[in-house]
């Protein structure tokens, strides 16, 4: 091709309108219309993190659950205007069709969902931080098949304190960690589920233990 008609074509381009090529910028609202929203999926369950007006990470791991179970396609991807009247019309949330009964942990969201298995629908969700890259929790269905009702020092990492864990998948378990805070909004572990305290109380406290189904699905992709 002529240099003369690479050169036409380059400027082309560069005049192309500017809404051609540019990403989609986040829709920007009201501080009352984001503390709604983070009021909302307080009203719906689903954890959000502090109900602050701020659309953080925390809150994008409760749009993405909220996408799940309204027959959405699970996306951390920024809540656009038609999804937020959506949220404020939701009064019910349905487990897919994918989900087992047992604790189901999506590792896009970063949320775990556990449908019980001895009360018919009846679910509750928590937030959860899978494996990190390069010590992916790993996709599957799993039962739990040791636990430790006490504080356990892990064999591959001195001083990785685990809070009364549930192991699924050889090193694998769900557990407490030495403080909540270690509960990201992201895959912060070595391939473990972090929970907060008083979730991993609950399922001890409620029947969750061993032979319990544990699925993992999903990607994290950020």
């Amino acid at each position: 091709m002529p240099i003369a008609k690479i050169f036409l074509l380059a400027i082309a381009f560069l005049l192309l309108p500017t809404q051609a090529i540019a990403l989609e910028k986040p829709t920007v609202y009201t501080d009352n219309v984001r503390y709604e929203m983070e009021r909302d999926f307080y009203r719906l369950k689903i954890p959000t993190g502090k109900i602050d007006g701020e659309i953080d990470s925390n809150t994008m791991r409760a749009v993405c659950l909220w996408r799940e179970l309204t027959g959405r396609t699970p996306l951390r991807a920024y809540p656009t205007k038609s999804d937020i009247q959506a949220i404020a019309n939701t009064d019910y949330l349905f487990p897919t069709t994918e989900m087992k009964l047992g604790l189901n942990i999506n590792l896009t969201c970063q949320t775990a969902l556990w449908l019980r298995e001895d009360i018919e629908n009846t679910f509750s969700i928590f937030k959860i931080s899978s494996g990190k890259s390069g010590f992916e929790t790993l996709p599957g269905t799993f039962k739990v098949g040791w636990l430790i009702d006490d504080w356990y020092e892990s064999r591959s990492y001195p001083d990785g304190w685990m809070y009364r864990p549930q192991f699924f998948n050889m090193g694998q378990a769900i557990h407490g960690s030495s403080l909540d805070s270690a509960v990201h909004s992201y895959p912060a572990s070595h391939g473990c589920v972090r929970m907060l305290h008083k979730d991993v109380d609950y399922l001890w406290e409620n029947g969750f233990g061993k032979g319990s189904v544990v699925n993992v699905y999903g990607k994290w992709r950020w």
